[in-house]
């Protein structure tokens, strides 16, 4: 009886040293801004207010802030995929493994969508001469359903699709859409989307841009078709993108490849805020760390400009998140000039941008997922 007293009381006190000891960690910890194993901006410690304490923002910004800061994070997320791996388990946060491949977990559908919807029907109503698009593409567990684990109960994004295209329609939207399910799911076969990221390949945007320039009416796409393959060249073997990272999962390593159109176009990259200039459309300097997918476009920024040398007389208002990055070297050739907006950076609105440059199209273009979870787009647009 007496050993097991002792006993009792030294696991109590190895518990009350481990607790302490992890406190002690996270008090000393200092927080990031930025996760590049994750490749995302990390929560910071919120500004306490009686306003955002009554309505509940506080504690939800809190509970991020302590997920996102906790001391020996990617440690223990690794740990605890190990762990679910031998229990046979095959979802890791909002990441799935399925054969040789990571698929995130489709959003649903909440009341922001709505509001983003509204706000650029409303926008684009104020340009009636402009040709306004919206390009929502859908994602790997969507289009490759097949290849996902068994019986998973995951949203479906076609009937997402569907749902938003029937609200346009209620609203008497001027934007017109381009859909890309069917397009996207007649190659679902072939290497479309990143086995361990959630961007699509620079042959998924290919197959994206074909169907865009039917709808848009942007000439030459016969001629970018002709041995399209063989302008796509690759830059790195050696990929592993955020879900692998999110999810502690790890799948073969992706290739990463370019559009190299030749001749070669002479453009020329205005990185606004930043006041730098490139002569590329990629960052090759950005292969070398874990962020490669960032090589294209130099990663995401408020307000890119792009100077070519088309005579189309076109110009472009690019409204997008990431997945554009890898979508804009083929448009180049279609217009003199195309500025890409960043919401979740950019700080300003648009009507500034419409009257300085004096676009014929804007083209929102958005992965699925970012889009039913975007909270700030609404703002941008007002």
């Amino acid at each position: 009886m007496r050993d097991r007293k002792n006993l009792n009381k030294i696991l109590g006190l190895g518990f009350v040293l481990v607790l302490a000891g992890f406190t002690a960690a996270n008090f000393l910890h200092k927080d990031m801004k930025f996760s590049d194993t994750e490749n995302r901006m990390l929560q910071q410690k919120p500004a306490f207010g009686l306003a955002e304490l009554v309505d509940g923002r506080f504690m939800s910004s809190f509970e991020k802030y302590q997920t996102d800061q906790f001391a020996f994070r990617d440690q223990w997320i690794r740990l605890q995929t190990a762990a679910d791996q031998l229990l046979g388990k095959n979802k890791s946060g909002d990441v799935y493994l399925g054969e040789n491949q990571l698929f995130e977990e489709p959003s649903e559908i909440g009341n922001e969508v709505w509001k983003n919807l509204d706000a650029i029907n409303h926008f684009c109503s104020q340009y009636p001469d402009v040709h306004s698009y919206l390009m929502l593409a859908p994602d790997a567990a969507s289009v490759q359903k097949e290849r996902l684990p068994g019986y998973v109960p995951v949203a479906e994004q076609e009937q997402q699709l569907q749902t938003l295209q029937r609200y346009q329609e209620e609203q008497n939207s001027s934007v017109t859409e381009i859909p890309l399910y069917e397009t996207l799911r007649a190659h679902k076969d072939e290497y479309l989307y990143y086995r361990s990221d959630h961007h699509w390949t620079t042959l998924g945007a290919w197959y994206a841009y074909e169907k865009a320039a039917e709808v848009m009416n942007i000439p030459g796409v016969a001629e970018k078709a002709e041995n399209i393959g063989e302008k796509l060249y690759p830059v790195t073997a050696q990929f592993q993108g955020t879900l692998s990272a999110r999810s502690g999962y790890q799948v073969s390593d992706d290739t990463i490849e370019v559009y190299w159109p030749e001749p070669e176009t002479e453009l020329v990259v205005t990185y606004v805020q930043e006041q730098t200039k490139s002569a590329s459309l990629y960052a090759s300097e950005k292969l070398s760390t874990k962020d490669k997918y960032g090589m294209f476009l130099n990663g995401n920024h408020p307000l890119t400009e792009i100077r070519t040398m088309a005579s189309t007389g076109r110009k472009l208002l690019l409204v997008k998140d990431s997945y554009a990055n890898c979508f804009v070297p083929y448009l180049t050739d279609g217009f003199e000039e195309i500025v890409l907006v960043d919401p979740r950076y950019y700080y300003d609105n648009l009507e500034k941008l419409m009257g300085q440059y004096g676009f014929t199209d804007v083209l929102f273009l958005y992965n699925l997922n970012t889009f039913l979870e975007d909270d700030v787009l609404q703002y941008v647009l007002e």
